[in-house]
């Protein structure tokens, strides 16, 4: 900070200043010390204090990504990658320890504690025992009476077992001595509306914090009567929670050991010989965050029950002392990761660490096991082991997680890797045709014609290659999954050696060459038809109009409403959603239907905390307009292109009975897509929500079911025929 003027000093001044201090004790008009701040709270080692639980049963690489998930979605904090990165530093090496992985990982992370697992051990019965009018409860399973004359309770916590049934067993011992109910403190806990899509700032999933109350402690007995707390020198959670609880509504003395509150808000889960201790909630009231620790009101003699003889003439403890700044980590809204992703790590600990995150995350967030069936366990263990047959590398860790996506069989499934080894694009549209064959259907350069039939790549036949690339395809039906697995063949790394045969039977060898820039995609398009908007005249069919909804073609809301303007007068229309919709759908189907219509069903899954789950749901009510309408005769084009968005759009326009259906099964996947932002650079997508039919019938793996099931031939690529289209024609003039 720069001084005033007047207090400043010549150089020459300064430096005789300095020489007279060095040879005097003591120098009159040194300037006096700036302030300094006080250090930030130093957090408390919490983990010696918790009593742990017992030994998990499931296989550690399951425990593990339940345990990272716990981590990354209910712990507190704000980042992502720090909770990422301590689990790949944790799985690096050439073979994986699972306990020294759990050790690792706890000292990385600051809301996790590792412990070696105790025995498997029951809660023990309910003991009562007295010391002159004092009761000692020891909290387990069974009843719990006072002896005659009682008129204080000590509730002795100590060794008690992280069992089940512990909670319901402490709250039964303080209702036995209290007949009034007895308030409990809140939490703070993380709520997530799906999985926050963590690449893209804008989208329809959110993650924030609520307070979540506890229920009232229950009284039963006949009065309330004093009551201490025997603590020792660690606890289980439910224990710890116990006391805080008691200790805070100012209903029980601490009597023995601090306890601390990180304790309470942490929960154990099991990883075989070694689990962890996970901090998932911070505990909080009207005055705030609680302290770091509650002291104890008095310490515990040799002789307990030399103590206890005090007990029936204590009164209320006082309330909190809440003077101490709070250290351990509050709950805030986890933010975006921005910035490169790439880490220093090795390659098998991001492989090894990208597998158990997306496991962990699509175990609580994907909606669609109750249709696909849930074989999530299997396929990771089956890739964890994977990744130690061979060295890893980037093509190798994607194909990794698409095989581990494969079995989700959903078309959102997408897996990028950066920087990316794909350094062009195959010039030429692919496609399935009637009978199993891999066509050309248009092309931008003459290797390859239009209805050229893919027959080798590299060295194995096309049946071979596709058996490979379908088995880490995730698609939910047939013909979207071959699709998707198309492109792939279509990413090259580098040039490709295909055999072609011709229309005429003639085979050659073609060396495809990668082709870079958007101009390419652009030219080459996605969607079965370029064809433009318009009538239908040279097709035979002059009275009826074709509109296009594909972004092949059709990026403009209002080019396309001026079409539909200059269609007014047709005698029937056709409507292409056989690609992707290159403007808004809910713009322009109102212009489709009269009267009211609705959207379809989207549920979404909330949980509040780790253990609450429910489904929100929406859907939408619409009217169509009265203006720029059309009311006549209309066919909707599909195929396994029309995914999402496309799907979106068909599905209102078949529900409303509104048109006649022709090609083939869409991809039957709709649903908000979210982002996963993995260590390494990797980003694995997957949909969020489950869509269905306004009648609540299933959507997913089903789509749109043509009336008029139509699937190209190689005949028809290669005499540009678009035979669906055609018979959309046909059914319309059959109309007429």
């Amino acid at each position: 900070m720069r001084m005033p003027e007047s207090n400043a000093r010549s150089p020459l001044a300064r430096w005789l200043l300095a020489a007279a201090c060095v040879f005097h004790s003591a120098c009159g008009d040194d300037p006096p010390s700036p302030p300094t701040e006080p250090p930030p709270p130093q957090a408390l080692d919490w983990c010696p204090h918790v009593t742990p639980g017992a030994a998990g049963t499931s296989s550690s690489a399951l425990a593990m990504s339940e345990a990272h998930a716990l981590v990354r979605f209910f712990s507190p904090g704000s980042s992502y990658r720090e909770i990422d990165t301590a689990l790949t530093t944790a799985l690096e090496g050439t073979t994986v320890d699972w306990n020294g992985v759990a050790r690792a990982y706890a000292e990385a992370l600051e809301s996790v504690c590792a412990h070696d697992a105790t025995a498997t051990a029951p809660l023990p019965a309910a003991q009562v025992e007295q010391a002159d009018t004092v009761a000692i409860l020891r909290p387990g399973t069974g009843e719990l009476v006072l002896p005659a004359g009682t008129r204080a309770v000590a509730i002795d916590l100590r060794g008690l077992p992280d069992a089940p049934g512990l909670e319901e067993a402490l709250a039964h011992a303080i209702a036995v001595v209290s007949n009034q109910p007895i308030p409990r403190v809140s939490a703070r806990v993380r709520v997530h509306d799906g999985m926050t899509d963590e690449h893209n700032t804008q989208n329809v999933y959110s993650n924030s914090t609520a307070l979540l109350t506890a229920p009232d402690y229950a009284a039963s007995g006949a009065a309330d009567l004093p009551v201490a707390l025997l603590t020792g020198p660690s606890l289980p959670p439910a224990a710890a929670r116990f006391a805080i609880d008691l200790r805070t509504a100012r209903r029980a003395w601490l009597w023995g050991e601090p306890v601390l509150t990180a304790v309470a808000e942490s929960r154990w889960a099991p990883l075989g010989t070694v689990g962890l201790s996970i901090r998932t909630s911070r505990l909080e009231d009207g005055a705030g965050p609680l302290p770091d620790q509650l002291p104890a009101d008095q310490a515990l003699p040799a002789v307990v029950a030399d103590s206890l003889r005090e007990l029936p003439n204590q009164e209320a403890p006082a309330a909190l002392v809440r003077s101490a700044a709070v250290a351990r980590a509050g709950m805030t809204r986890r933010r975006l990761q921005t910035g490169s992703n790439a880490q220093v790590a090795q390659p098998a600990g991001i492989a090894r660490a990208s597998l158990l995150i997306v496991h962990g995350a699509v175990r609580r967030f994907f909606p669609y096991f109750h249709v696909v069936g849930d074989g999530i366990d299997a396929r990771l263990e089956e890739t964890l082991a994977a990744v130690d047959t061979a060295p890893v590398n980037t093509q190798r860790t994607r194909q990794l997680l698409r095989r581990f996506g494969n079995v989700l069989q959903d078309g959102h499934v997408f897996v990028n890797a950066s920087p990316s080894p794909v350094i062009g694009i195959l010039p030429a549209l692919l496609e399935e045709v009637a009978g199993g064959d891999v066509v050309v259907r248009r092309s931008l350069v003459p290797e390859f014609q239009p209805g050229d039939t893919l027959v080798r790549v590299g060295e194995r036949s096309t049946a071979e290659w596709y058996a490979e690339e379908l088995s880490r395809t995730s698609a939910a039906t047939h013909g979207y999954r071959h699709e998707l697995a198309t492109r792939r063949l279509r990413e090259l790394t580098g040039p490709l050696s295909l055999v072609m045969r011709g229309p005429d039977g003639t085979e050659r060898t073609v060396q495809a060459q990668p082709h870079a820039g958007g101009n390419i995609v652009e030219a080459l398009g996605v969607s079965p038809s370029r064809r433009a908007s318009g009538w239908l005249g040279d097709l035979g069919a002059p009275s009826l109009y074709y509109i296009t909804m594909s972004s092949d073609v059709t990026t403009d809301l209002d080019a396309a409403l001026q079409h539909l303007d200059t269609a007014a007068s047709a005698q029937g229309l056709i409507v292409d959603m056989r690609g992707y919709p290159g403007f808004s759908h809910y713009d322009f189907i109102s212009h489709l239907i009269q009267g009211p219509y609705v959207s379809p069903i989207f549920r979404v899954g909330r949980w509040t905390g780790p253990d609450q789950h429910e489904i929100h749901e929406d859907q939408y009510a619409f009217t169509g307009s009265a203006t720029r309408a059309y009311s006549g005769p209309m066919v909707l084009l599909v195929g396994p292109r029309s995914v999402s968005a496309a799907e979106n759009f068909s599905t209102m326009l078949v529900a409303a009975n509104r048109a006649r259906v022709v090609g083939q099964r869409s991809a039957g996947t709709n649903g908000s897509i979210t982002n996963l932002v993995l260590p390494g650079g990797f980003r694995f997508m997957y949909t969020g929500t489950e869509v269905l039919w306004p009648d609540r019938s299933t959507f997913h793996g089903v789509g749109i079911v043509p009336d008029d099931e139509i699937a190209p031939t190689t005949e028809d690529f290669a005499l540009n025929r678009d035979s669906q289209l055609l018979k959309a024609l046909n059914v319309l003039q059959a109309h007429e």
